[in-house]
């Protein structure tokens, strides 16, 4: 995760592993007449004496033994759960709901008013202060928009940095360990600003917190086709001569009984230290400094879960990085390489396009909302933290309604994004409202209404978005393709709340931002609208059958050579 607020999956479509023993078809006994079927399922192991055979043979054995000398206890399964719970209240609480507030309030204690010399008097509703920023002057509400929006960027950049250690060598571990070690004692560190003149501290603190929340939770989920591949039922499913098919069916229910699991505890974990610091925020005469001791607090309680993975999970061995290749580069290469291979898959690239509009404006949107709130509605703390809570709360609820709704009407995924998109269109729509209507956030109330209704749609569109780009994957791609979904997922969480940011310093109102968040939200559904499903899971079988056929090929020629 990364910034981004209450992303609720129940159905994330993960990766479907290939065993290191599926490989059974002995190449001697297929002719070129048969080419054309291995698109399908076909595997090709060498029956051969020659040095190349025994070397691939030998890489196999290990392989195997690998997965059997490790497999996954149910200890290790409860230190892997605990870490998201850990995490997740960092996510709900710090980055999602707390420290946009306390930036945008330290900002403004430390501001001035557009005159840049008086001291910025916070008790006049809609009020419009500056507060220095580098060399210059910055809206304080644009200050808080863009300190998130350089920790999303610099995140983004790590993100795609480690994920070559996450998949290679054997440091997993310790580098999921290292970024949430300093990611929990910075979010702690909130207690050290103790007056607003460090409101550039609180600014620094939230980088550093949230690049080190996105980089550890990059060797988090890189567990997951770990722990999958190392299930009971699967090595089981492996060592029984079941069909790729099959293996492939068990890997999917596996991973995600993980997936689900995970969630759940993270959300639950996440909403139960919320509505703690709410009350810590509430007997604080709901101050500024209120907020900072909740934030730390999801710092406590990340750091002090941190005890269970330590202790519980493994040291587990992954493939080293191909000869010749560095930790610095490779993860870049990897990534260009599959946005490469992706050119041939048009209905995906489409998706993935409308997917990095669409994510940054979800993102986006809580952002300004609860600044607004807080600026334009005079809502205070505690209030804007009960809207925190309602949020996680109705995502969940919505995904099994949707979910309901979608299996009574037989509706498909893409229109179920279509549906939900829309629904969330219609909240910007309602802000602008403001510019000529009594309604459109101008009230209290309406902040708590906008929480359930986000909320309510929040977690379907997200589960649906994943299903809908898991159903154009070529097969044996799983893993790279939603690598690329979650760096296009984070790689534009910057720019909504960069170009909102910009909006606000020109107008010094933040409800002329609604008009681009209409925009981010208008533009993916109409891509989306044009996205032709079937289509994409023809390229991306396609794509897999000629990958197949090159395989083959490559193969016999080693056999005739």
């Amino acid at each position: 995760m990364s910034g981004k607020p209450w992303q609720l999956d129940t159905e994330i479509p993960t990766p479907s592993l290939f065993s290191p023993n599926s490989s059974n078809v002995d190449v001697s006994s297929t002719s070129i007449a048969d080419e054309s079927t291995l698109g399908k399922d076909i595997v090709v192991s060498l029956v051969d004496d020659n040095s190349y055979n025994d070397k691939m043979e030998k890489e196999e054995e290990e392989e195997e033994e690998e997965v059997e000398e490790l497999p996954v206890t149910s200890k290790e399964l409860k230190g892997w759960y605990i870490y998201n719970a850990a995490t997740e209240a960092y996510s709900v609480v710090a980055i999602s709901a707390f420290i946009p507030i306390i930036l945008e309030n330290l900002a403004s204690e430390a501001g001035y008013k557009l005159d840049h010399v008086t001291p910025c008097d916070t008790s006049i509703k809609g009020y419009q202060c500056v507060t220095r920023y580098g060399t210059g002057f910055v809206d304080t509400a644009s200050f808080s928009l863009y300190t998130i929006s350089i920790s999303v960027f610099i995140q983004c950049l790590v993100y795609i940095g480690v994920g070559s250690l996450a998949d290679h060598g054997e440091n997993r571990k310790k580098f999921l360990l290292f970024f949430s070690y300093i990611g929990a004692i910075s979010t702690i560190a909130f207690l050290l600003v103790i007056k607003s003149s460090l409101y550039w501290l609180a600014g620094l603190l939230t980088i550093i917190s949230n690049v080190c929340f996105g980089a550890a939770y990059v060797f988090y989920l890189a567990y997951i086709p770990t722990f999958t591949r190392a299930h009971p039922d699967v090595i089981e499913a492996n060592r029984s001569g079941k069909t790729i098919q099959e293996i492939s069916k068990i890997e999917d229910i596996v991973s995600n009984k993980f997936s689900s699991h995970s969630i759940a505890i993270g959300y639950a974990s996440g909403v139960l230290i919320l509505i703690i610091a709410a009350v810590i925020s509430y007997f604080m005469n709901q101050s500024t400094y209120g907020l900072q001791v909740g934030t730390a607090l999801a710092g406590v309680w990340w750091l002090i879960l941190l005890t269970f993975p330590t202790l519980w999970l493994q040291k587990r061995k992954n493939p080293p990085l191909p000869k010749g290749e560095n930790f610095l580069f490779y993860s870049f290469k990897r990534v260009g390489k599959t946005l490469g291979s992706a050119k041939k898959l048009s209905q995906s690239i489409k998706f993935l396009i409308s997917w990095f509009l669409l994510s940054d404006g979800f993102s986006t949107i809580v952002s300004v909302a609860i600044i607004f709130g807080k600026k334009n509605l005079e809502i205070d703390n505690t209030q804007l933290t009960i809207a925190a809570i309602i949020i996680p709360i109705c995502a969940f609820i919505g995904v099994y309604i949707f979910l309901f709704l979608q299996r009574k009407f037989g509706l498909s995924t893409k229109t179920m994004i279509l549906i939900t998109g829309g629904f969330h269109s219609l909240i910007p729509i309602y802000g602008l409202l403001g510019f000529v209507t009594p309604i459109g956030f101008k009230f209290t109330i309406e902040i708590y209404i906008f929480a359930v209704y986000f909320g309510f749609m929040l977690g379907a569109v997200q589960s649906y978005c994943r299903v809908l780009f898991g159903s154009m994957i070529p097969k044996g791609h799983e893993n790279e393709f939603f690598g690329l979904y979650e760096i296009t997922d984070k790689g534009s969480s910057w720019i909504g709340p960069l170009i909102t940011g910009l909006i606000g310093d020109l107008t010094h109102d933040l409800r002329y931002g609604f008009w681009f968040l209409l925009v981010m939200m208008i533009i993916p559904l109409i891509i989306i609208s044009t996205v032709n499903v079937e289509k994409g899971k023809e390229e991306a079988e396609q794509y897999y059958e000629k990958e197949q056929i090159k395989k083959f090929e490559k193969l016999r020629t080693i056999i005739s050579n």
